[in-house]
C-alpha cells in the first residue's frame, strides 16, 4: 500500500506511474506512520522518505536519537525507516486532535511537507501545490485500502507544533499539512442518509 504512494523520481515525469505522472516536482511531501498493527511492522514511529535526496536533509532534521532502521523484510525499493518502536496508539490519537480513529485503526501518519525549500524554489503561489500533493496521496490511499479490503479516512483536525515535538522539528523547513489513517471498517452511526428531496 505505502509502495504506491513513492512517485519513482529516478524516472522523467512522463515515464512515472499513474497519477505520479500529473504533477511535474519532486516530491515534497513525506509520511511520518505511526503503525499499531500492520502484520510483519512492529508498532512505532516510522518516516516514509517519497525522495531519498531528502533522507539527510530529513534526517537531520529530526531527533538525534531516532533509529532510521530499515524494518526487517521490507524491500529495498521501500524506502520506509523505523524511527521509534513502541505502542504510540495514545500519541498518535493525542496530536491528531485526541480523536481516537488514529490510534485505533492499523496506522495513521501525518503528512510532512518540505516547507521552505519547495516555496524558496517555486515561490510563494507553490504552497497550494503541497496541498494537491498532500490529496493525491490521500486518494491513492484510499484506493489502496479500498483494494486490500480495509478502509481509509483524512484526518482533517491535527496539532502541527505537537507532530513538530514528536519528530523534533524545531523550525519551519518541514511543516505538517496533513493526517490520513488506514484500518478496519466502523460504522459510525452519526453519519446518516437522507433522501435528497426529502418533502416529497
Amino acid at each position: 500500500m505505502l509502495g504506491r504512494v513513492i512517485p519513482g523520481v529516478e524516472r522523467d515525469v512522463s515515464r512515472r506511474t499513474m497519477p505520479w505522472d500529473a504533477i511535474p516536482w519532486a516530491p515534497t511531501i513525506h509520511l511520518a506512520v505511526f503503525v499499531h498493527r500492520v502484520d510483519g511492522l512492529s508498532p512505532g514511529l516510522y518516516m516514509l522518505v517519497r525522495d531519498r535526496a531528502v533522507l539527510p536533509t530529513l534526517r537531520q532534521a529530526t531527533h538525534s536519537h531516532f533509529a532510521w532502521s530499515s524494518p526487517p523484510g521490507c524491500p529495498d525499493a521501500l524506502p520506509l525507516f523505523l524511527l521509534h518502536e513502541g505502542d504510540i496508539r495514545q500519541l498518535a490519537a493525542q496530536v491528531s486532535c485526541h480523536q481516537d480513529i488514529a490510534g485505533d485503526s492499523a496506522f495513521s501518519l501525518g503528512m510532512i511537507a518540505e516547507l521552505e525549500a519547495a516555496l524558496h524554489r517555486h515561490g510563494p503561489w507553490f504552497y497550494r501545490r503541497l496541498f494537491w500533493e498532500t490529496g493525491l496521496i490521500g486518494q491513492v490511499l484510499y484506493l489502496e485500502a479500498e483494494a486490500a479490503g480495509v478502509r481509509a479516512t483524512g484526518i482533517g483536525c491535527f496539532f502541527d507544533d505537537p507532530v513538530h515535538q514528536v519528530l523534533g522539528l524545531n523550525h519551519t523547513a518541514f511543516q505538517s499539512l496533513y493526517h490520513f489513517t488506514t484500518g478496519g471498517h466502523v460504522d459510525d452511526p452519526r453519519l446518516t442518509t437522507l433522501p435528497p428531496y426529502g418533502q416529497q
